[in-house]
């Protein structure tokens, strides 16, 4: 079913030649039986005051407004001070268990507790071995290299032919043949130049 639309009358019709005006009031019936009642001149003027109103000085009002203000954020800091102190003279002073006794008395009451810092200390504990080991690891590397270059040096004074020696296929064949402690020393021997030197020789 289509929707029936309302008709809207067009506001400039108002304007037309043949629109009349509306006639004026002619007052109600009322004013047959009683006089029209006329508001006279003191009952629509309001009283003036006989003192001319003061001009408003808006710096004035915002100092004061401002030394409130002021006034009250120090007395508000100045609770939230003494609130915070006596929050802390409220708090018992902790001390951290120190001696065996501490230690065990501690874990009988908060075992949850105890279990959870001594999982946090193990953590850090393995943290800083490895990093520990890390750092001897290289040492070692450092000081296995600086022994490995004193033995060569030391080898090369006692041996001046051995960077021929150790090129050479003739001699490899020969340590090959030899028994197993004395090819120890030649090839599994970094920082021992005696031992190394008595193959050699």
């Amino acid at each position: 079913m289509a929707e029936v639309q309302e008709e809207v009358s067009n506001p400039y019709n108002a304007r037309k030649s043949w629109h009349t005006p509306d006639k004026p009031k002619m007052g109600d019936a009322d004013g047959l039986f009683y006089p029209e009642q006329q508001a006279t001149l003191d009952e629509e003027a309001p009283e003036e005051d006989a003192q001319p109103r003061k001009r408003t000085n808006y710096k004035k009002r915002y100092d004061d407004l401002k030394k409130h203000y002021d006034d009250k954020l120090s007395e508000f800091k100045q609770k939230e001070q003494e609130l915070i102190a006596m929050a802390q003279a409220a708090q018992p002073a902790y001390a951290p268990p120190k001696s065996e006794e501490e230690l065990e008395s501690f874990k009988q009451e908060y075992p949850d507790l105890y279990n959870t810092v001594e999982s946090v200390a193990h953590m850090q504990s393995q943290r800083q071995v490895a990093d520990l080991e890390a750092q001897l690891q290289a040492m070692r590397q450092r000081e296995s290299e600086v022994l490995r270059r004193e033995a060569e040096s030391t080898l090369k004074q006692r041996h001046p032919d051995f960077e021929d020696l150790r090129g050479d296929e003739q001699f490899h064949e020969w340590a090959k043949e030899q028994p197993e402690q004395i090819q120890d020393w030649i090839y599994n021997n970094p920082d021992n130049v005696t031992l190394a030197s008595k193959a050699i020789g």
